[in-house]
């Protein structure tokens, strides 16, 4: 009789182990909660493009919950934005409503039996975004199905950038900038000079679908940097690769005439001479720039 009991108990144990393996219910989780922020960065081109945004995995313990269909609701959370800006010192915005579209209701995310992750898509219309902002969507899983457990991996927070070909961080690889306090007249200072690897590396940020702006430009030997014509543009005939030069707050800024300014596709190289203030202080500057990678 005992060894009976005996029997029975190791069965009893051995069954409770099979149905639950590792002791946990269903989890449901995503696993962008991993990053603090995902980053995602898109052509200008298709202006319409779909793509995979969030995951949201099951882990089962037992067969017959994978083989059960289960229901998760996730709703979109703007505060993760915000915390993110408060964090970081960013400035990130909500991608526009009326700028894309997802491939599931998020009130009704359904795993059909035998699912076990979920691929949220997204639909993205290019056309009206303001490429000069930062977009980002943050999501959370806020309810899952009978018999499930919501895991900590709950939020996730994506950057959501559209670049054109040309964006990127660039590294000064050689150049000559001079100051002039009259047509004529060089200042002869510490600002002008040449310009090269001391130079800190600048940033060509998208604008448009074939334009940068050139975010930390500076003078010769890279320690003040060059005020009074920002935003500085660069716009690439993509048919010649030929560079026009322009800036949004002085209008003079111009190419420098009679100098190269284009853009080699296959060294990733920007040569770019321009100047600005030609009837009063003239400064030019010349500068060739080198793809460094993505910022």
């Amino acid at each position: 009789m005992v060894m009976m009991l005996a029997i029975l108990a190791i069965a009893s144990c051995t069954k409770t182990e099979v149905k639950y393996e590792d002791g946990r219910p269903t989890i449901v989780k995503t696993p962008e909660a991993n990053a603090e922020i995902n980053v995602i960065a898109r052509d200008v081109l298709p202006t319409i493009e779909e793509f995979d945004l969030l995951t949201i995995d099951r882990s089962v313990t037992r067969p017959e919950d994978l083989n059960s269909p289960l229901t998760v609701k996730v709703a979109l959370s703007p505060t993760l934005i915000t915390d993110y800006n408060s964090a970081h010192g960013t400035s990130y915005v909500a991608l526009p409503a009326t700028a894309y579209t997802l491939s599931d209701d998020l009130n009704n995310i359904v795993f059909a039996a035998g699912e076990a992750t979920k691929k949220i898509k997204i639909r993205v219309d290019k056309a009206q975004l303001d490429l000069s902002k930062q977009y980002a969507l943050g999501f959370s899983i806020t309810e899952v199905g009978s018999g499930a457990k919501l895991s900590v991996l709950k939020d996730a927070l994506f950057s959501i950038g559209v670049k054109n070909k040309y964006d990127g961080v660039y590294s000064y690889v050689s150049g000559l900038v001079t100051r002039y306090t009259s047509p004529g007249v060089p200042a002869n200072d510490a600002l002008s000079g040449p310009l090269g690897p001391a130079n800190p590396d600048v940033e060509l940020i998208t604008s448009g679908a074939n334009t940068v702006r050139i975010a930390g430009l500076t003078w010769s030997g890279g320690t003040s940097g060059v005020g009074g014509i920002d935003p500085v543009s660069a716009t690439v005939n993509p048919a010649t690769n030929a560079v026009t030069m322009a800036s949004g707050t002085n209008a003079s800024l111009a190419n420098w005439a009679g100098k190269p300014n284009n853009y080699d596709p296959t060294g990733k190289t920007f040569t770019l001479n321009f100047a600005w203030n030609p009837t009063t202080t003239p400064r030019e500057y010349s500068v060739v720039l080198k793809y460094k990678g993505p910022r």
